[in-house]
Protein backbone atom coordinates (compact mmCIF):
# COMPACT_ATOMS: atom_id res chain seq x y z
CA UNK A 1 0.00 0.00 0.00
CA UNK A 2 0.67 3.63 0.11
CA UNK A 3 3.46 5.62 1.25
CA UNK A 4 0.80 7.88 2.75
CA UNK A 5 -0.89 5.73 4.78
CA UNK A 6 2.83 4.37 6.37
CA UNK A 7 3.13 7.82 7.79
CA UNK A 8 0.28 8.36 8.95
CA UNK A 9 0.18 5.13 11.19
CA UNK A 10 3.40 6.68 12.60
CA UNK A 11 1.74 9.68 12.62
CA UNK A 12 -0.97 8.28 15.32
CA UNK A 13 2.16 6.05 17.33
CA UNK A 14 3.90 9.97 17.03
CA UNK A 15 0.61 11.45 18.65
CA UNK A 16 0.87 8.51 21.54
CA UNK A 17 4.42 9.15 22.21
CA UNK A 18 4.24 13.27 21.61
CA UNK A 19 1.51 13.48 23.98
CA UNK A 20 3.05 11.00 26.73
CA UNK A 21 6.06 13.83 26.35
CA UNK A 22 3.76 16.94 26.84
CA UNK A 23 2.20 15.37 29.98
CA UNK A 24 6.20 14.90 31.61
CA UNK A 25 7.06 18.40 30.08
CA UNK A 26 4.17 19.67 32.00
CA UNK A 27 4.58 17.96 35.25
CA UNK A 28 8.67 18.88 35.09
CA UNK A 29 7.47 22.34 34.62
CA UNK A 30 5.81 22.11 37.73
CA UNK A 31 8.41 21.56 39.73
CA UNK A 32 11.92 23.24 40.21
CA UNK A 33 13.62 21.34 43.34
CA UNK A 34 17.11 21.95 42.91
CA UNK A 35 19.34 18.56 42.61
CA UNK A 36 22.33 17.87 44.57
CA UNK A 37 25.45 18.57 42.98
CA UNK A 38 26.83 16.70 40.35
CA UNK A 39 29.74 14.86 41.19
CA UNK A 40 31.32 15.52 37.73
CA UNK A 41 35.15 17.34 37.83
CA UNK A 42 34.14 18.75 34.41
CA UNK A 43 32.13 21.69 33.92
CA UNK A 44 29.48 21.26 31.46
CA UNK A 45 29.40 18.35 28.40
CA UNK A 46 31.24 20.81 25.60
CA UNK A 47 34.52 20.20 28.01
CA UNK A 48 33.47 16.92 28.89
CA UNK A 49 33.12 15.78 25.11
CA UNK A 50 37.04 17.29 24.15
CA UNK A 51 38.30 15.30 27.18
CA UNK A 52 41.13 12.69 27.09
CA UNK A 53 39.11 10.51 29.68
CA UNK A 54 36.59 10.51 27.37
CA UNK A 55 39.27 9.16 24.45
CA UNK A 56 41.14 7.02 26.92
CA UNK A 57 37.65 5.30 28.42
CA UNK A 58 36.16 4.81 24.39
CA UNK A 59 39.41 2.94 23.62
CA UNK A 60 39.70 0.78 26.66
CA UNK A 61 35.94 -0.69 25.30
CA UNK A 62 37.26 -1.06 22.31
CA UNK A 63 40.50 -3.25 24.08
CA UNK A 64 38.43 -5.21 26.49
CA UNK A 65 38.96 -3.31 28.69
CA UNK A 66 36.20 -2.44 31.30
CA UNK A 67 37.47 -2.47 35.43
CA UNK A 68 36.84 -0.41 38.36
CA UNK A 69 38.30 3.00 37.01
CA UNK A 70 36.02 2.77 33.85
CA UNK A 71 32.74 2.08 35.97
CA UNK A 72 34.24 4.86 38.36
CA UNK A 73 34.63 7.41 35.49
CA UNK A 74 31.03 6.74 34.19
CA UNK A 75 29.42 7.21 38.10
CA UNK A 76 31.41 10.02 39.07
CA UNK A 77 32.21 12.30 35.70
CA UNK A 78 30.12 11.04 32.38
CA UNK A 79 26.65 10.34 33.55
CA UNK A 80 26.24 12.87 36.11
CA UNK A 81 26.48 15.30 32.98
CA UNK A 82 23.07 14.83 32.41
CA UNK A 83 21.98 16.38 35.74
CA UNK A 84 24.59 19.10 35.45
CA UNK A 85 23.11 22.78 35.49
CA UNK A 86 25.28 24.08 32.77
CA UNK A 87 23.72 21.19 30.07
CA UNK A 88 19.92 22.14 31.41
CA UNK A 89 19.26 24.41 28.22
CA UNK A 90 20.75 21.24 25.86
CA UNK A 91 19.83 18.04 27.89
CA UNK A 92 18.24 16.29 24.84
CA UNK A 93 20.97 17.08 22.90
CA UNK A 94 23.52 16.51 25.92
CA UNK A 95 21.45 12.85 26.74
CA UNK A 96 21.57 12.01 22.64
CA UNK A 97 25.10 12.57 22.71
CA UNK A 98 25.84 10.43 25.85
CA UNK A 99 24.20 7.79 24.35
CA UNK A 100 26.50 8.05 21.19
CA UNK A 101 29.60 7.89 23.21
CA UNK A 102 29.34 6.67 26.05
CA UNK A 103 27.20 2.95 25.55
CA UNK A 104 29.90 1.64 22.66
CA UNK A 105 29.97 1.39 19.30
CA UNK A 106 30.19 -1.49 16.57
CA UNK A 107 33.78 -1.87 17.34
CA UNK A 108 33.53 -2.68 20.78
CA UNK A 109 34.34 -5.56 22.62
CA UNK A 110 30.94 -7.29 23.66
CA UNK A 111 31.52 -7.89 27.07
CA UNK A 112 33.58 -4.65 28.03
CA UNK A 113 29.96 -3.11 26.61
CA UNK A 114 27.38 -5.29 28.32
CA UNK A 115 29.74 -4.23 31.66
CA UNK A 116 29.04 -0.48 30.80
CA UNK A 117 25.56 -0.60 30.06
CA UNK A 118 25.56 -2.66 33.16
CA UNK A 119 26.33 0.56 34.83
CA UNK A 120 24.53 2.94 33.05
CA UNK A 121 21.26 1.10 32.99
CA UNK A 122 21.59 1.26 36.66
CA UNK A 123 22.59 4.74 37.25
CA UNK A 124 19.70 6.24 35.11
CA UNK A 125 17.14 4.12 37.03
CA UNK A 126 18.35 5.24 40.35
CA UNK A 127 17.92 9.31 39.24
CA UNK A 128 15.03 8.68 37.44
CA UNK A 129 13.22 7.31 40.96
CA UNK A 130 15.41 9.89 42.75
CA UNK A 131 12.51 12.23 43.61
CA UNK A 132 15.72 14.61 44.72
CA UNK A 133 16.06 14.90 41.43
CA UNK A 134 14.78 17.62 39.07
CA UNK A 135 12.01 16.01 37.35
CA UNK A 136 13.31 17.27 33.95
CA UNK A 137 16.50 15.09 34.84
CA UNK A 138 14.55 12.18 35.71
CA UNK A 139 12.49 11.93 32.61
CA UNK A 140 15.88 12.18 30.54
CA UNK A 141 17.44 9.61 32.83
CA UNK A 142 14.31 7.28 31.60
CA UNK A 143 14.57 8.20 28.07
CA UNK A 144 17.82 7.35 28.42
CA UNK A 145 17.34 4.31 29.41
CA UNK A 146 14.46 3.25 26.70
CA UNK A 147 17.33 4.50 24.08
CA UNK A 148 19.91 2.14 25.27
CA UNK A 149 20.93 -0.42 22.37
CA UNK A 150 23.17 -3.16 22.14
CA UNK A 151 25.78 -4.76 20.24
CA UNK A 152 23.34 -6.03 17.62
CA UNK A 153 21.41 -2.17 16.87
CA UNK A 154 18.51 -3.68 18.86
CA UNK A 155 17.26 -2.34 22.17
CA UNK A 156 20.37 -3.80 24.87
CA UNK A 157 17.97 -6.53 26.67
CA UNK A 158 19.16 -5.71 30.01
CA UNK A 159 16.96 -2.41 29.82
CA UNK A 160 13.71 -4.25 29.96
CA UNK A 161 13.38 -5.15 33.37
CA UNK A 162 13.94 -1.84 35.35
CA UNK A 163 11.50 -0.23 32.08
CA UNK A 164 8.84 -2.79 33.14
CA UNK A 165 9.40 -2.01 36.79
CA UNK A 166 8.57 1.75 36.56
CA UNK A 167 5.85 0.95 33.70
CA UNK A 168 4.20 -0.91 36.67
CA UNK A 169 5.11 0.94 39.91
CA UNK A 170 2.02 3.69 40.86
CA UNK A 171 4.45 5.25 43.25
CA UNK A 172 6.02 6.69 40.26
CA UNK A 173 4.22 10.07 38.54
CA UNK A 174 2.03 8.75 35.59
CA UNK A 175 4.60 11.19 33.15
CA UNK A 176 7.11 9.02 33.86
CA UNK A 177 5.15 5.77 33.50
CA UNK A 178 4.59 6.59 30.45
CA UNK A 179 7.90 7.58 29.50
CA UNK A 180 8.46 3.91 30.79
CA UNK A 181 6.30 2.45 28.55
CA UNK A 182 7.50 4.12 25.83
CA UNK A 183 10.64 2.24 26.15
CA UNK A 184 9.43 -0.73 26.93
CA UNK A 185 7.30 -0.77 24.24
CA UNK A 186 10.54 -1.03 21.69
CA UNK A 187 11.73 -3.58 23.74
CA UNK A 188 8.66 -5.87 23.14
CA UNK A 189 8.40 -4.74 19.41
CA UNK A 190 12.14 -5.85 19.03
CA UNK A 191 11.68 -9.39 20.78
CA UNK A 192 8.03 -10.21 20.06
CA UNK A 193 6.75 -13.33 21.69
CA UNK A 194 10.39 -14.00 23.30
CA UNK A 195 9.36 -11.05 25.32
CA UNK A 196 6.51 -12.76 27.56
CA UNK A 197 8.51 -14.12 30.39
CA UNK A 198 9.46 -10.39 31.01
CA UNK A 199 6.85 -8.26 30.23
CA UNK A 200 3.46 -10.52 30.24
CA UNK A 201 2.93 -10.76 33.79
CA UNK A 202 3.44 -7.10 34.38
CA UNK A 203 0.97 -6.10 31.75
CA UNK A 204 -1.49 -8.54 32.66
CA UNK A 205 -1.30 -6.94 36.33
CA UNK A 206 -1.07 -3.04 34.83
CA UNK A 207 -4.07 -3.12 33.02
CA UNK A 208 -6.83 -3.01 35.60
CA UNK A 209 -4.60 -1.44 38.02
CA UNK A 210 -5.10 1.89 35.76
CA UNK A 211 -8.49 2.06 36.68
CA UNK A 212 -7.28 3.98 39.73
CA UNK A 213 -4.83 6.33 38.30
CA UNK A 214 -6.61 9.92 38.88
CA UNK A 215 -5.18 11.30 35.69
CA UNK A 216 -7.34 9.94 32.84
CA UNK A 217 -5.70 10.92 30.15
CA UNK A 218 -2.25 9.90 31.57
CA UNK A 219 -4.41 6.43 31.90
CA UNK A 220 -5.28 6.28 28.45
CA UNK A 221 -1.72 6.86 27.57
CA UNK A 222 -0.27 3.79 29.50
CA UNK A 223 -3.70 1.90 28.21
CA UNK A 224 -2.16 2.18 24.71
CA UNK A 225 0.96 1.46 25.21
CA UNK A 226 0.17 -1.60 27.17
CA UNK A 227 -2.63 -3.06 25.25
CA UNK A 228 -0.40 -2.65 21.87
CA UNK A 229 2.67 -4.56 24.00
CA UNK A 230 0.36 -7.06 24.65
CA UNK A 231 -0.53 -7.35 21.17
CA UNK A 232 2.80 -7.77 19.84
CA UNK A 233 3.28 -10.13 21.94
CA UNK A 234 1.19 -12.97 20.25
CA UNK A 235 1.08 -16.04 20.89
CA UNK A 236 3.33 -15.02 24.31
CA UNK A 237 0.57 -12.81 25.57
CA UNK A 238 -0.43 -13.43 28.89
CA UNK A 239 -4.57 -14.58 29.10
CA UNK A 240 -5.23 -12.99 31.88
CA UNK A 241 -4.93 -9.89 30.03
CA UNK A 242 -7.41 -10.72 28.17
CA UNK A 243 -10.38 -9.74 30.96
CA UNK A 244 -9.32 -6.56 30.87
CA UNK A 245 -8.59 -5.50 27.50
CA UNK A 246 -12.56 -6.45 26.99
CA UNK A 247 -13.21 -4.09 29.95
CA UNK A 248 -11.85 -1.49 27.89
CA UNK A 249 -13.65 -2.29 24.42
CA UNK A 250 -16.87 -2.05 25.72
CA UNK A 251 -16.62 0.93 27.62
CA UNK A 252 -18.49 3.80 25.28
CA UNK A 253 -16.38 6.33 27.76
CA UNK A 254 -12.97 5.19 26.74
CA UNK A 255 -11.74 6.98 22.87
CA UNK A 256 -12.42 4.89 20.03
CA UNK A 257 -8.88 4.40 18.86
CA UNK A 258 -7.98 3.04 22.59
CA UNK A 259 -10.78 0.22 22.58
CA UNK A 260 -9.67 -0.98 18.84
CA UNK A 261 -6.54 -1.59 20.06
CA UNK A 262 -8.39 -3.60 23.71
CA UNK A 263 -9.93 -5.06 20.78
CA UNK A 264 -6.50 -6.42 18.90
CA UNK A 265 -5.20 -7.02 22.55
CA UNK A 266 -8.24 -8.87 23.21
CA UNK A 267 -7.60 -11.26 20.21
CA UNK A 268 -4.16 -12.16 21.56
CA UNK A 269 -4.61 -12.68 24.50
CA UNK A 270 -7.91 -14.67 24.41
CA UNK A 271 -7.48 -18.07 22.67
CA UNK A 272 -6.49 -19.45 26.70
CA UNK A 273 -8.58 -17.52 29.29
CA UNK A 274 -11.89 -17.95 30.35
CA UNK A 275 -15.07 -15.93 31.34
CA UNK A 276 -15.28 -14.12 28.88
CA UNK A 277 -18.21 -12.74 26.41
CA UNK A 278 -16.90 -13.32 23.12
CA UNK A 279 -20.08 -12.39 21.40
CA UNK A 280 -20.30 -9.37 23.79
CA UNK A 281 -17.29 -8.32 22.88
CA UNK A 282 -17.99 -8.92 19.11
CA UNK A 283 -20.67 -6.47 19.53
CA UNK A 284 -18.33 -4.19 21.56
CA UNK A 285 -16.20 -3.94 17.80
CA UNK A 286 -18.97 -3.20 15.83
CA UNK A 287 -20.13 -0.44 18.20
CA UNK A 288 -16.54 0.86 18.45
CA UNK A 289 -16.22 1.47 14.93
CA UNK A 290 -19.77 2.66 14.24
CA UNK A 291 -18.98 5.35 17.20
CA UNK A 292 -15.98 6.31 15.08
CA UNK A 293 -18.09 6.81 11.93
CA UNK A 294 -20.60 8.77 13.68
CA UNK A 295 -18.20 10.92 15.06
CA UNK A 296 -17.10 11.91 11.91
CA UNK A 297 -20.57 12.12 9.91
CA UNK A 298 -21.26 14.67 12.93
CA UNK A 299 -17.65 16.76 12.36
CA UNK A 300 -18.80 17.40 8.88
CA UNK A 301 -22.14 17.92 9.74
CA UNK A 302 -20.73 20.65 12.44
CA UNK A 303 -18.33 21.78 10.15
CA UNK A 304 -21.77 22.72 7.30
CA UNK A 305 -23.73 24.20 9.99
CA UNK A 306 -20.82 26.90 10.54
CA UNK A 307 -20.15 27.55 7.19
CA UNK A 308 -16.37 26.41 6.80
CA UNK A 309 -16.91 24.10 4.45
CA UNK A 310 -19.31 24.79 1.07
CA UNK A 311 -22.47 23.27 0.36
CA UNK A 312 -23.66 21.99 -3.09
CA UNK A 313 -26.17 25.00 -2.87
CA UNK A 314 -23.27 27.01 -1.26
CA UNK A 315 -21.62 30.38 -3.09
CA UNK A 316 -20.65 29.94 -6.71
CA UNK A 317 -17.20 30.73 -8.16
CA UNK A 318 -16.05 34.26 -7.88
CA UNK A 319 -18.07 34.91 -4.41
CA UNK A 320 -16.20 35.52 -1.46
CA UNK A 321 -16.57 32.41 1.46
CA UNK A 322 -16.70 32.02 5.32
CA UNK A 323 -14.57 34.96 6.32
CA UNK A 324 -14.08 36.30 2.94
CA UNK A 325 -11.42 33.44 2.55
CA UNK A 326 -11.43 31.05 -0.65
CA UNK A 327 -11.61 27.74 0.07
CA UNK A 328 -14.29 28.26 3.42
CA UNK A 329 -17.26 28.05 1.54
CA UNK A 330 -16.12 29.87 -1.83
CA UNK A 331 -16.61 26.53 -3.76
CA UNK A 332 -19.68 25.86 -6.26
CA UNK A 333 -19.28 21.80 -5.04
CA UNK A 334 -18.93 20.19 -1.22
CA UNK A 335 -15.55 19.05 -0.49
CA UNK A 336 -14.87 16.76 1.61
CA UNK A 337 -16.26 18.08 5.47
CA UNK A 338 -14.18 15.08 7.30
CA UNK A 339 -10.22 15.88 6.70
CA UNK A 340 -7.89 13.40 5.21
CA UNK A 341 -5.89 12.36 8.09
CA UNK A 342 -8.90 11.70 10.73
CA UNK A 343 -10.43 9.48 7.87
CA UNK A 344 -7.25 7.51 8.00
CA UNK A 345 -7.03 7.58 11.43
CA UNK A 346 -10.50 5.69 11.13
CA UNK A 347 -9.56 3.63 8.19
CA UNK A 348 -6.70 2.23 11.06
CA UNK A 349 -9.51 2.06 13.62
CA UNK A 350 -11.91 -0.26 11.14
CA UNK A 351 -8.69 -2.36 10.62
CA UNK A 352 -7.63 -2.98 13.86
CA UNK A 353 -10.73 -4.42 14.70
CA UNK A 354 -11.27 -6.46 11.40
CA UNK A 355 -7.94 -7.91 12.34
CA UNK A 356 -8.90 -8.39 16.13
CA UNK A 357 -12.31 -10.15 14.58
CA UNK A 358 -10.33 -12.53 12.06
CA UNK A 359 -6.58 -11.96 12.37
CA UNK A 360 -4.34 -10.99 9.92
CA UNK A 361 -4.59 -13.49 7.27
CA UNK A 362 -8.57 -13.69 7.93
CA UNK A 363 -8.76 -16.83 9.67
CA UNK A 364 -7.70 -16.45 13.53
CA UNK A 365 -8.71 -13.90 15.85
CA UNK A 366 -11.68 -13.55 17.80
CA UNK A 367 -13.42 -15.49 15.62
CA UNK A 368 -11.35 -18.82 15.79
CA UNK A 369 -11.72 -18.70 20.27
CA UNK A 370 -14.06 -21.01 21.42
CA UNK A 371 -17.24 -19.43 22.65
CA UNK A 372 -17.49 -16.73 19.97
CA UNK A 373 -19.73 -17.07 17.08
CA UNK A 374 -17.59 -17.58 14.10
CA UNK A 375 -19.89 -16.58 11.80
CA UNK A 376 -21.03 -13.08 13.24
CA UNK A 377 -17.09 -12.32 13.85
CA UNK A 378 -16.04 -13.34 10.30
CA UNK A 379 -18.72 -11.38 8.87
CA UNK A 380 -18.12 -8.50 10.79
CA UNK A 381 -14.27 -8.43 10.46
CA UNK A 382 -14.87 -8.78 6.57
CA UNK A 383 -16.93 -6.05 6.78
CA UNK A 384 -15.08 -3.80 8.54
CA UNK A 385 -11.81 -4.63 6.56
CA UNK A 386 -13.79 -3.76 3.87
CA UNK A 387 -14.56 -0.22 5.00
CA UNK A 388 -11.29 0.30 6.26
CA UNK A 389 -9.91 -0.41 2.82
CA UNK A 390 -12.51 1.69 1.08
CA UNK A 391 -12.14 5.02 3.16
CA UNK A 392 -8.22 4.48 3.00
CA UNK A 393 -9.26 4.65 -1.46
CA UNK A 394 -10.51 7.37 -1.14
CA UNK A 395 -10.29 9.20 2.65
CA UNK A 396 -13.06 11.57 2.24
CA UNK A 397 -16.62 12.10 3.84
CA UNK A 398 -18.64 9.76 1.15
CA UNK A 399 -16.18 6.89 1.96
CA UNK A 400 -17.21 7.88 5.66
CA UNK A 401 -21.02 7.73 5.39
CA UNK A 402 -20.47 4.70 2.30
CA UNK A 403 -18.93 2.80 5.47
CA UNK A 404 -21.76 3.67 7.58
CA UNK A 405 -24.17 2.47 5.09
CA UNK A 406 -21.85 -0.56 5.09
CA UNK A 407 -22.32 -1.62 8.93
CA UNK A 408 -26.08 -1.03 9.02
CA UNK A 409 -27.32 -2.95 6.20
CA UNK A 410 -27.67 0.24 3.49
CA UNK A 411 -27.39 -0.21 -0.18
CA UNK A 412 -23.85 -0.86 -0.96
CA UNK A 413 -21.42 1.67 -2.10
CA UNK A 414 -21.29 2.67 -5.81
CA UNK A 415 -17.75 1.79 -7.13
CA UNK A 416 -15.59 5.02 -6.93
CA UNK A 417 -11.64 5.70 -8.63
CA UNK A 418 -9.00 5.74 -5.86
CA UNK A 419 -8.29 9.13 -5.05
CA UNK A 420 -5.37 10.71 -7.28
CA UNK A 421 -1.93 10.73 -5.02
CA UNK A 422 -0.40 14.28 -4.18
CA UNK A 423 1.82 15.56 -6.96
CA UNK A 424 4.89 13.68 -7.12
CA UNK A 425 3.75 10.57 -5.24
CA UNK A 426 3.10 7.31 -7.16
CA UNK A 427 -0.44 6.32 -7.52
CA UNK A 428 -1.65 3.38 -5.36
CA UNK A 429 -1.89 -0.10 -7.08
CA UNK A 430 -5.37 -1.34 -6.51
CA UNK A 431 -5.27 -4.02 -3.36
CA UNK A 432 -8.29 -6.07 -5.02
CA UNK A 433 -6.29 -9.40 -5.22
CA UNK A 434 -5.06 -8.73 -1.74
CA UNK A 435 -8.13 -8.40 0.35
CA UNK A 436 -6.42 -9.30 4.12
CA UNK A 437 -3.66 -6.98 3.35
CA UNK A 438 -3.99 -4.54 6.26
CA UNK A 439 -1.85 -1.56 4.64
CA UNK A 440 -1.48 -0.10 8.14
CA UNK A 441 1.24 -1.96 9.60
CA UNK A 442 0.82 -2.39 13.55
Amino acid sequence: MTSRILIDCLSFRAAVVWGGLLIAVSWAASDARAQPAAASAIADWKQFETSQQLTDYRLALRDGGFDDAAKAFLTNTALPQLGLPANRAAIERVRRRMRELLCGDAASDPKAMDAALQTIVGFMSAAARNDKVEPIVRINALLFVGEVKGKDGKPWPGAAAPLAAAVSDPKLPTALRIVAAQGLARHVEAAGPAAGPTVGPMLAKLLPSLTQVTDRAGADWLAARALTMVSDLGSAAPPEAAAPAVAILVDTSRPTTLRARAAAAAAAAGAKAAGIDWNKAVAACRATAMQALETEKSRGERARELGLIATATGPQPGQPGFGGQPGFGGEPTAPSAVPELACRRVAWELMTLAEALTGADGKGGIAAIRGADPQAAGGLGSTLREAATMIDTNPDETAILDALAMLTGGPAPAAREPAAAPEGEAQPASNAAEPVVNPFGQ
